[in-house]
């Protein structure tokens, strides 16, 4: 079952994951940069509102996923689901440990010496890296997998409400030792609770369950939950920033992130017409391959970013690296066996 709008949101999302990732008038690797007042909050706030991308990407994998796993063969079908996610990222943890980030430092300096580096920022958090993979975005595929998992454990049990529960639990004690861990307790847990099935597992579920119970929601409606989610997260993240100094990039899910998912989920179902025949909806089979693949083109550029401290350079970097992902998939496409690089299938 295709709906055009949900697809098109997906497109979306993903160029909203590429404008976190390329940081717009905000470095991650070095916050003196771009440390202004008014580049603070203009780089903050664009991060911010891109944030609906991965909750939305988790309602639709739960939305998606629901008859599949509500079913006698729910094992069979999470292994079909999750296989080719497994494989992505395998093999695209493995090219991000061998491709070196500086290419000129590898050309200049010997491919071993320029790797070092890198290969030791992997081994430096094994609390945290085992579930990530070999490039930070990955975490997202095993956050995925073990979401799909508890909710077909769930479904076992008999019935969606254990994903629910059990998923809010986990979303709280990822914000508390999150986002909320410098407020709460002072500082936030070493166990970086982004990963795993902290965040995903509730929202996975909230999607099966809106496939479960038919559940939609007039288009007004639901624009009125994704304002309201997001002015509650908007307010979440300028009273964290004012009251305890949280960075506004530090949030990746906060409290409004539920209502502002949720309202723009249903307003792309209620609308399902929208995108239909567009390049937007003919681009949405890609979104995994373009997910895996466009940190690379990050991470090239930002050495660029550290020296050119420009805002021309700072509005050109996320053009720049869509349309490299761009083409670069089109590239990989044409080779053999692309299919396990850009689907995790052959």
């Amino acid at each position: 079952m295709r709906i055009a709008s949900i697809e098109c949101g997906r497109v979306l999302a993903i160029l909203a994951v590429m404008v976190i990732h390329t940081s717009p008038f905000a470095n991650p690797f070095d916050p003196t940069l771009w440390s202004e007042p008014f580049y603070l909050y203009l780089g903050g706030a664009i991060n911010q509102l891109c944030r609906f991308a991965v909750p939305f990407f988790f309602l639709c994998a739960g939305f998606f996923l629901q008859p599949k796993l509500a079913g006698a063969g729910r094992w069979g079908a999470l292994w079909r689901y999750c296989r080719p996610l497994l494989l992505l990222w395998g093999i695209w943890s493995l090219l991000y440990m061998l491709i070196p980030f500086n290419p000129f430092a590898a050309l200049s300096e010997g491919y071993v010496a320029a790797m070092q580096p890198q290969w030791q920022m992997l081994l430096a958090d094994p609390l945290n890296q085992w579930w990530v993979g070999g490039m930070v975005h990955l975490w997202f595929l095993p956050a995925l997998m073990l979401a799909a998992l508890l909710l077909s454990l769930s479904y076992q049990l008999g019935a969606l409400r254990w994903a629910l529960w059990l998923g809010s639990l986990l979303y709280l004690l990822a914000l508390a030792g999150g986002s909320y861990g410098k407020p709460l307790f002072g500082a936030e847990w070493a166990l970086l609770t982004r990963n795993g099935p902290f965040f995903s597992l509730l929202f996975v579920a909230l999607g099966a369950l809106i496939r479960e119970r038919g559940l939609h929601m007039a288009s007004a409606v639901a624009l009125g939950w994704m304002g309201v989610g997001l002015l509650i997260y908007l307010l979440e993240a300028l009273l964290l920033y004012t009251q305890w100094q949280v960075p506004f990039i530090r949030h990746d899910f906060l409290l409004g992130s539920v209502p502002w998912a949720l309202g723009l989920f249903w307003w792309l179902q209620a609308n399902p017409e929208w995108g239909r025949g567009t390049w937007c909806e003919r681009l949405s089979p890609a979104v995994p391959g373009l997910y895996c693949l466009h940190m690379l083109l990050v991470i090239w550029i930002f050495p660029i970013g550290l020296a050119l401290m420009s805002p021309l350079w700072e509005l050109a970097k996320l053009p720049l690296v869509l349309a490299g992902t761009l083409l670069l998939y089109a590239l990989l496409r044409r080779l053999p066996g692309s299919g396990w690089l850009l689907r995790g299938v052959g």
